[in-house]
């Protein structure tokens, strides 16, 4: 039900859900489930308040969901209580609510007017102009069965919660020795020499024997056995597809063309040079010499500016960086040459030497354009309704086919063998399928002849019905031989190359010196840095991985790369960069480990106020929404 609005970490769901750097785990232990109490309607205890076995119910479902869609497959019952889903649902509820325990207590409280301004600024309600859409608001609402009032008081708790955190945990400083530790990991670098050696193409490997290939086939049977194959129906409804059966209106074309006349007008461009002056007295001085008869080449000249130099490019006004600049080339005429400008940044005299005019294409140019624009829009208006017709109808008991003829929707695609990679049995991707995950991810789970929920595809949904499964099967000898072969060829030219790569490394670490071992294999010699996470152009992360273990004046040999290639090397230097405590962090990591210390805060604080408060958990009926108990 949730699903349609957990698409990030900063989305609505996710922060009522599962609260402000609360991590269940780091402060419920799975234990605790063990000490029961409650009544017979709520889940858990907090102090006095409840956390009602309903809210449980659905959290825990939303969960189950979430963590689905995140998979791309259905996760059961099962597999979620072995993954702990439950566990870790019903402690973010009870954390959530110690957290509401103490605002209470506290007496925070937050204005309508700020949970008015959060609402309206959660990118999750704007619409295509970026302002808040309330029909869109009131839509994302009704799908996952939320009234507005019961939104607003969900909001309002978060923002009540955040305040607290925030004020509790604020930005928690990255200790200096981590920093310092982190910086070493990421800027010490080392030196190498290095030759390349590339694998034989498989074709240049001589062939095999017969009898040496099906001893590889048998070897290895399972992994060229014909995978299961699936017969499907799909219908699918996407507002591309919708839209092209729509009649647009010629005048709603033109009223859409006439209202959006801006968006196909392509701005006025000019052709700028710039001669830049120390002083604005030196700018004067150069643009009289200019009045009385000199050249704006001269000036040039003059400044030490070269014509390359001297061009701004073909700009838009848009596209100048100083807007007093960009103000005055718009308004200079063409071929004149302005008055000291003194901008920003600096102080020039320009000179425009082209113009190219605003254009805007016109209606016909861009008519079939708008009609696309237009039919799409009304297609996913359209969509929600067509979806809801169709769940009704299955509801009915309709079968898919029924429901295409009786409501006049695309006709249904037939699909006679697919495998869960959505691959044919010519191992080519099924034409008219649509290429998703998720989709494959639920036919494959779905049992033949089931009513199951549509998949949200492209915007749009699919619903299908398994007709027919093909189980997998091993294939003969024969069927596989043309994959057997390329197989062995493949991996007899790994093996070659791993051969050639010990076997001069052998000679490296026997003494014999690495210039007359790389030209004795006729290979280039090779020089190169190189940091833990790679080095240009050649060196891979996970090459690099090899260079590190290798100790200074040792010689090593790197994991093969995407082409199947490997460098031999030697280490020549390990080199350090000095650190700078005051230097930004370009890792990204020192702000991931302030925020997970901000965490750990946070975390220390519920613990503390539900030891204070006291929680008790109602095992029976905890155990019936998991599954393992009565009714």
């Amino acid at each position: 039900m949730l699903q349609t609005l957990r698409k990030g970490a900063a989305g609505w769901v996710a922060k009522i859900f599962l609260g402000v750097l609360v991590l269940s785990f780091a402060v419920w232990g799975i234990a605790d489930i063990f000490r029961v109490g409650g009544t017979g309607t709520a889940a858990a205890t907090v102090g006095t308040q409840e956390v009602p076995l309903e809210t449980f119910r659905q959290a825990y479902a939303n969960e189950i969901r979430r963590v689905s869609q995140q998979a791309k497959r259905p996760i059961t019952p099962e597999q979620a209580r072995i993954a702990g889903l439950g566990e870790r649902t019903l402690g973010n509820l009870v954390n959530e609510l110690a957290l509401d325990t103490r605002v209470a207590s506290l007496g925070l409280a937050v204005s309508d007017e700020e949970v008015g301004r959060e609402i309206t600024e959660d990118d999750v309600f704007k619409g295509p102009d970026g302002r808040f859409d309330r029909a869109g608001f009131q839509e994302i609402l009704r799908q996952n069965n939320l009234n507005e009032n019961a939104y607003i008081t969900m909001q309002r708790q978060f923002t009540a919660r955040r305040q607290l955190t925030d004020a509790l945990a604020g930005e928690v400083p990255t200790p200096l020795a981590f920093r310092e530790a982190l910086h070493g990991y990421v800027s010490d670098s080392r030196s190498i020499s290095y030759v390349t050696l590339t694998p034989e193409a498989p074709s240049a490997v001589p062939a095999p024997a017969d009898a040496a290939l099906r001893s590889y086939f048998e070897e290895r049977k399972a992994s060229f056995a014909a995978p299961e194959f699936r017969k499907v129906a799909l219908l699918q409804l996407d507002p591309a597809k919708l839209a092209a059966t729509r009649t647009v209106p010629e005048q709603d074309i033109r009223a859409y063309y006439d209202a959006n006349k801006p968006k196909y007008a392509t701005a006025e461009k000019r052709s700028i040079e710039q001669v830049t002056y120390p002083s604005l007295d030196e700018a004067r001085a150069g643009y009289d010499r200019i009045q009385a008869g000199g050249l704006f080449e001269q000036e040039m000249a003059r400044q030490k500016i070269t014509p390359q130099d001297a061009f701004l490019g073909n700009l838009t006004k848009a596209e100048m960086f100083d807007a007093k600049i960009a103000d005055a080339a718009f308004a200079l005429a063409p071929n004149t040459v302005s008055q000291p400008i003194q901008g920003a940044y600096t102080t020039a005299l320009l000179r425009v030497t082209g113009v190219q005019q605003e254009q805007t294409k016109s209606f016909e140019q861009v008519k079939g354009e708008i009609r696309k624009v237009i039919a799409e829009e009304g297609a996913r208006a359209d969509l929600q309704g067509l979806h809801d017709k169709v769940d009704e109808a299955r509801l009915g008991g309709s079968t898919l086919d029924e429901i295409v003829k009786s409501q006049k929707l695309p006709p249904l695609k037939l699909v006679d063998a697919i495998d869960a990679q959505g691959r044919g049995p010519d191992g080519k991707p099924a034409p008219g399928v649509p290429a998703s995950e998720s989709l494959m991810g639920a036919i494959f789970a779905a049992s033949p002849g089931a009513e199951n929920d549509p998949v949200t595809v492209d915007g749009g949904y699919v619903w299908y019905e398994v007709r027919e499964v093909k189980p997998a099967r091993d294939r003969t000898f024969e069927e596989a031989r043309a994959d057997v072969e390329a197989r062995w060829r493949a991996d007899e030219a790994r093996k070659r190359l791993d051969a050639r790569a010990d076997a001069l490394l052998g000679q490296l670490k026997a003494g014999r010196p690495f210039d007359q071992t790389a030209a004795a294999e006729k290979l280039e010699l090779a020089q190169a840095e190189t940091t833990r996470v790679g080095g240009a152009p050649d060196i891979t992360q996970a090459q690099a991985v090899a260079v590190f273990q290798t100790p200074v004046d040792g010689f090593g040999k790197t994991a093969p790369n995407d082409q199947g290639a490997r460098l031999v090397f030697k280490v020549t230097a390990e080199n350090t960069r000095p650190f700078d405590p005051n230097a930004p962090d370009g890792t990204g990591q020192v702000a991931k480990i302030s925020e997970s210390l901000s965490a750990e805060v946070v975390s220390a604080f519920v613990r503390q106020i539900r030891d204070q408060l006291g929680v008790k958990f109602n095992e029976p009926a905890i155990a019936q929404v998991l599954g393992g108990g009565e009714g």
